[in-house]
């Protein structure tokens, strides 16, 4: 019996992940310390003897993902859809002054986004309906979207704190100098 890999579900989205790893399942038994043979099993949808525990799943995705191995983490963006939540990435900001230039691109690339997101679904739904090669082009420009609207509201979260504590900061040599 040959089994069906799908992408929604993350036993099989771990699993391919696995077996993409560089020198395979076997490679990456050996980086977490147990048999491939044992890994395969845990590994496995269809067996009930073995499991992958939290900490083993995330170890598994964390060497995937160091190593640039195509959908990683989708194992775990199939966990999130199945509990009805979706992973983003978090953006990060290097703790100094926020460019109000660097705020200004991220507007301009969300608006681009959005629009390249709204062409795809009106294309996409033009005859009523969604098929699944409809919504695998629309998924990624909505998924961008929305990295870049996280990145956006990061960027200006970062901003107002430091602009808050430069305003402190002046405020408290004004009382100083008075």
């Amino acid at each position: 019996m040959t089994y069906h890999y799908g992408q929604t579900s993350q036993h099989d989205c771990l699993y391919t992940a696995a077996r993409s790893y560089p020198g395979g399942v076997e490679a990456l038994a050996q980086r977490l310390g147990m048999s491939a043979s044992v890994l395969y099993k845990k590994l496995s949808p269809g067996v009930t003897s073995h499991h992958l525990s939290f900490e083993e799943a995330t170890v598994i995705m964390d060497l995937c993902h160091s190593v640039s191995v195509p959908d990683a983490l989708s194992a775990l963006d199939a966990q999130a859809f199945r509990l009805g939540k979706i992973c983003i990435d978090i953006p990060t900001t290097d703790g100094g002054d926020i460019d109000v230039e660097e705020i200004q691109r991220l507007v301009f690339k969300a608006v681009a986004q959005l629009g390249d997101a709204v062409a795809a679904s009106t294309d996409a739904l033009v005859d009523g309906h969604l098929t699944e090669q409809e919504m695998r082009a629309v998924e990624p420009k909505l998924r961008a979207l929305v990295q870049t609207a996280t990145s956006w509201l990061q960027r200006m979260k970062a901003k107002s704190k430091a602009d808050a504590g430069k305003l402190l900061h002046k405020i408290m040599r004004k009382k100083e100098a008075a």
